[in-house]
């Protein structure tokens, strides 16, 4: 029997999820289990859930942790893959009881507001016994401590550490330490509102700092993620711990809401990775400056692109001057831009004539990089405004200005926050592999000026209209993986844009194996002709954007080796009247020519939520397409009409006229 589309119901919960075997009516060939699997194969599955839980964004480690005291008990081969990773993380782990036991989805706004505020019930959850009785010092090698609630005192984790006997313990192989403080403004803030009085002493979060540098001396790899509330005072709360451990780190990922204090002017030259994340760009200016030619990983969020080159430098000794900085050895560059605050017109003007007017005094100075939004914005008003000849008199002797554009929305921006300097220092990449530019507010064709594009293998770009211009794609014959995401707007001038953008992005050559198209226009976007589709050695294609299913058989015809295939928020073609029933469909699908259109696809991940949808409309497309792709193995559908699904139309697939292949469809999984 089939498995239950990976939901874990065993095929029991019939509402939700249901299955059908590619062996109904034959015997299924059998198939591989946990026990049977080769070794390696269970420990990479392993890894991966293993590696899902990301250090920088709250996970719940503990729930990690039993999940993985689960697998060790389903097999031998499970417990010996699993034994490792259940020593290998040393977890501290706070929650707040009152709220953690509430069904937060039966709650209103307000309820969970007030449940927020009840006395806190802590309890800290942790392993540490276990890996005392079984002696495991050696194998720990990680250690976090995080909250899962309100913001931490630090006497209140340090009087936990010291009653779990940390101290009392040797740790000689722990090399990463992970703090995550979260922080529930709604509580913490109101809480600080009276004033310094309220604020947690310096002196806590020096006792708590060290504490960790005598407890696990040998840590060098720092995740901190401290998303402070108003009682913690202008600087991070663990400053003292990075200023005192630097010497000794490698890798560091901080992420804050604000900078925190590091102590010297130029960061150590042995820190290989580094990720740096701040809630405001304006602390960005306060960071040390960084020796690049060591970094191997960059990541860089919420920054201004004036500072960008600025703040690194060629060894510790040389922090100043001009000219060329050499990131020697880095493959990987993340960088997420700080995007300003655009002025848009508004009021009683006409909507189509203000964007056209807004429009070119935008693109004026992106050009000329100069232009502030407070003259911009008064330049639209005044290109906007009739002739100035003719006031009219509203009867009371005022005289009353009839312009159409009756207010503008400001939002005061520094174009020094937005505009890459080109006459400063310029960096060179000679091994660089993986490039991800999120929210880029320029043309990024200019920032690709300093990138060797032939050799990179990864490229992510998300960006607005701007960032797009110009962009060229076919120089990137390395390039095996690309994420393209379009934030488009409400613009007229857009919706030609949105085509051309598609069929850009669908011309690269055939090495590229993975492709991700996101657009947020709800304009449609036509497909390009099938013989501009380039991009003939795709293996994974994700579509979210206004495309049409009727586009669908062509390019489908032109990825012969497509694997893969998730497409949302695509438009849904009408189909005839006849097709409006089942056995209607049935007729149409037997009298059309169902000559495959692909013959390598094996998952088809299809959304059906569009505003076009109906049950007619939903059924038709997806039926028109499953019929026609013979090697298909997985359809997974996300839809409000999957009861209705199953309970009319699953009958179709024993017509095997229909779907002579549909033996080979291993799983159905919907749900609503």
């Amino acid at each position: 029997m089939a498995s239950c589309g990976g939901c874990g119901c065993g095929g029991k919960n019939k509402s939700k999820c249901k299955s059908t075997d590619a062996g109904r009516g034959a015997e299924a060939p059998r198939r591989a289990s946990l026990q049977t699997l080769p070794r390696q194969i269970v420990d990479r599955i392993l890894a991966r859930c293993y590696q899902s839980q990301l250090m920088a964004f709250h996970p719940k480690f503990y729930k990690t942790y039993r999940s993985f005291r689960e697998y060790a008990q389903v097999c031998s081969n499970m417990r010996a893959a699993a034994l490792p990773y259940l020593r290998r993380r040393l977890i501290f782990e706070r929650y707040n009881l009152a709220v953690e036991d509430l069904d937060r989805a039966s709650l209103t706004h307000d309820e969970l507001r007030a449940a927020k505020k009840l006395p806190p019930d802590i309890r800290w959850l942790s392993n540490m016994r276990t890996v005392v009785e079984e002696r495991g010092f050696d194998a720990v090698a990680e250690v976090v401590i995080s909250t899962c609630d309100r913001y931490p005192g630090p006497e209140d984790v340090l009087a936990m550490l010291k009653q779990f006997g940390v101290d009392q313990h040797r740790w000689p192989n722990v090399r990463v330490l992970c703090v995550n403080n979260k922080s529930d403004y709604e509580v913490d803030d109101k809480e600080g509102e009276d004033g310094a009085a309220d604020w947690i002493p310096e002196e806590a979060f020096t006792a708590l700092a060290r504490f960790l540098l005598d407890a696990f001396p040998s840590v060098d790899s720092l995740w901190m993620d401290d998303n402070r509330c108003r009682r913690v005072g202008p600087r991070n709360a663990l400053s003292s711990y990075i200023a005192d451990h630097l010497a000794k780190l490698t890798r560091m990922h901080l992420r804050f809401s604000y900078m925190p204090a590091f102590g010297v002017k130029v960061l150590p030259a042995h820190i290989t990775n580094l990720t740096l994340s701040v809630h405001s760009a304006y602390d960005y200016v306060d960071i040390p400056r960084i020796v690049a030619p060591t970094l191997v990983t960059l990541t860089l969020s919420a920054i201004p692109l004036n500072y960008l080159w600025d703040r690194f430098c060629n060894s510790a000794s040389n922090s100043g001057g001009g000219g060329v900085v050499e990131f020697t050895r880095l493959e990987r560059l993340d960088l997420t831009f700080h995007v300003p605050y655009r002025s848009i017109p508004s009021g009683k003007a006409d909507d189509s004539a203000a964007s056209s007017v807004w429009d070119k005094f935008q693109d004026r100075e992106a050009a000329a990089g100069s232009m502030s939004a407070a003259a911009a914005a008064a330049a639209a008003a005044a290109a906007l405004a009739p002739p100035a000849a003719a006031p009219a008199d509203d009867g009371s002797g005022a005289q009353k200005d009839r312009s159409r554009l009756k207010t503008v929305s400001i939002k005061e921006r520094s174009p020094k926050y937005s505009v890459l300097r080109t006459d400063g220092r310029r960096p060179r990449f000679p091994r660089l592999r993986h490039l991800l530019l999120n929210l880029y507010p320029g043309r990024v064709r200019d920032f690709l000026r300093d990138i060797p594009v032939a050799q990179l293998q990864t490229l992510r770009i998300s960006g607005d209209l701007v960032a797009f211009k110009g962009l060229r794609l076919r120089g990137l014959t390395a390039l095996h993986s690309c994420t393209l995401t379009y934030f488009s707007g409400y613009r007229r001038r857009e919706w030609p844009h949105g085509s051309r953008f598609m069929a850009k992005v669908l011309a690269q050559g055939p090495h590229l194996r993975n492709l991700s198209v996101t657009t947020c226009s709800e304009h449609p976007m036509a497909l390009p002709p099938s013989d501009h589709v380039l991009c003939t050695g795709l293996r994974r294609l994700s579509i979210t954007a206004q495309v049409s299913y009727a586009d669908l058989p062509p390019l489908l015809r032109r990825l012969p080796h497509l694997e893969f295939l998730d497409l949302q928020r695509a438009l849904l073609a009408k189909p005839p009247p006849q097709a409006r029933t089942p056995d209607g469909l049935a007729q149409l699908l037997l009298a059309t020519d169902m000559q495959p259109i692909s013959t390598s696809l094996i998952e088809f991940v299809p959304d059906v939520l569009g505003r076009d949808a109906t049950e007619e409309t939903v059924f038709y497309n997806i039926f028109m397409l499953i019929a026609r792709i013979p090697s298909l193995r997985v359809l997974k559908i996300y839809s409000f009409y999957s009861a209705q699904f199953f309970r009319e139309l699953l009958p179709l697939f024993k017509i095997h006229q229909l779907f002579p292949h549909i033996r080979h469809l291993a799983t159905l999984e919907c749900s609503d």
